[in-house]
């Protein structure tokens, strides 16, 4: 019996969507091979275990405590800050349900190398490059992969004066745009335009929430599709491929996720078409696509690639999601794989990477150290 740290929440304006997430793993995990123990990552960055969460029902019932990582001879724990006992807890691997921010950009992926401890996402490297949208299409347009045109301006540019920004980003792109923040995911701060007046309010307000900005042309009435891509024993996997449909002009966080009235299941409660009813030879190019941006991004554990046609029946690369919401089980299952065999397959994949990654460590020793510490000062 494994023990698995299932991690949600973070500093993360998608902190309530990755809740979602977390709680939908714990309740799917085979308890007969894993002891999960629900941990949250609160706004404010402290670690809070979550005892005996096993039904979503319970988690607003149950108090949290608080709690420190750690490691020793034995591997890496963790341990409450506070109580009469104060059992450190060992753990086997990181079952990481983070969306965006600190969770999915590459941080908590260097934290627990650091513990040395196996985690199921992309790793450090992977996960700084693909949560910079910028940086995605950079990489993915090196490789022949299309991607929407686009300009990429920063806020402090934006907040010193945004007039000369404009004039830069229209004489590239011509209206109607898309503006986005570069590291920001589920459609948040995500505005269409049409006027040079709206691009300058909304560059401003992205301003205020990242770093960056991503100006893209926006496509009138694009067909949408996503395929999630996994690694299986090392083997890399395609899932069926999705239509998402939309009430509005872009896929908001609304059809993402407030479907349904007050019930939510996180990104599963999406409006879809699923296997989408498109012809063999699209769904081939489509998952062709993904894997290769699986493979550029140098993405391991489980992905999602959102892709576009456009009118001239082209396919580009609009995002890539490193930890999707929900974990795109919903993908999988119309792939015949169930939610909680999926589970176990990340678990399985993230320790035996961590096996590769280990073993390819290089201790180099030399005397250097010691011949300084004993060389007379100049």
């Amino acid at each position: 019996m494994k023990n698995i740290a299932v991690l949600f929440g973070g500093v993360a304006p998608e902190h309530e969507v990755s809740i979602i997430t977390g709680l939908q793993v714990i309740e799917k995990i085979d308890r007969k091979c894993f002891s999960p123990y629900s941990i949250k990552l609160s706004q404010e960055g402290d670690f809070y275990y979550y005892p005996a969460l096993a039904k979503k029902k319970d988690f607003l019932k149950i108090k949290p405590k608080k709690i420190n990582f750690g490691k020793d001879e034995k591997g890496a724990f963790f341990v409450p800050l506070k109580g009469l006992i104060r059992k450190k807890i060992y753990l086997d691997a990181a079952y990481l349900a983070f969306h965006g921010g600190l969770g999915e950009s590459g941080q908590i992926q260097g934290f627990f190398e650091i513990l040395n401890l196996p985690y199921t996402s992309p790793a450090v490297e992977s996960s700084a490059i693909s949560m910079n949208k910028a940086l995605t299409k950079e990489v993915l347009e090196r490789h022949g992969i299309a991607t929407a045109a686009w300009a990429r301006v920063f806020s402090a540019q934006v907040r010193k004066g945004p007039d000369k920004l404009l004039s830069e980003i229209l004489k590239i792109l011509k209206f109607p745009l898309i503006v986005k923040p570069v590291h920001l995911g589920s459609s948040i701060g995500v505005k269409v335009v049409n006027t040079r007046v709206e691009l300058k309010k909304s560059l401003l307000e992205a301003s205020f929430m990242d770093s960056e900005i991503l100006v893209e042309k926006f496509l009138k009435k694009p067909i949408e599709y996503n395929v999630s891509v996994r690694t299986v024993n090392g083997k890399i996997e395609a899932s069926e491929v999705e239509r998402p449909i939309s009430e509005d002009e872009i896929l908001s966080f609304k059809d993402k996720y407030q479907k349904g009235g007050k019930k939510t299941s996180g990104m599963a409660s999406l409006n879809r078409e699923l296997p989408a009813k498109i012809k063999s030879s699209l769904a081939r190019s489509l998952k062709e696509i993904a894997v290769k941006v699986y493979k550029l991004t140098r993405a391991s554990g489980v992905i999602r690639v959102d892709m576009m046609l456009d009118r001239n029946q082209k396919i580009l690369v609009t995002e890539v999601n490193l930890i999707p919401g929900s974990m795109a089980y919903y993908l999988w299952e119309a792939s015949g794989v169930s939610f909680k065999d999926q589970i176990t397959n990340l678990i399985n994949e993230a320790i035996r990477l961590h096996k590769e990654r280990i073993e390819k460590r290089l201790i180099y020793e030399s005397d250097i150290v010691e011949k300084f510490v004993n060389s007379k000062d100049r």
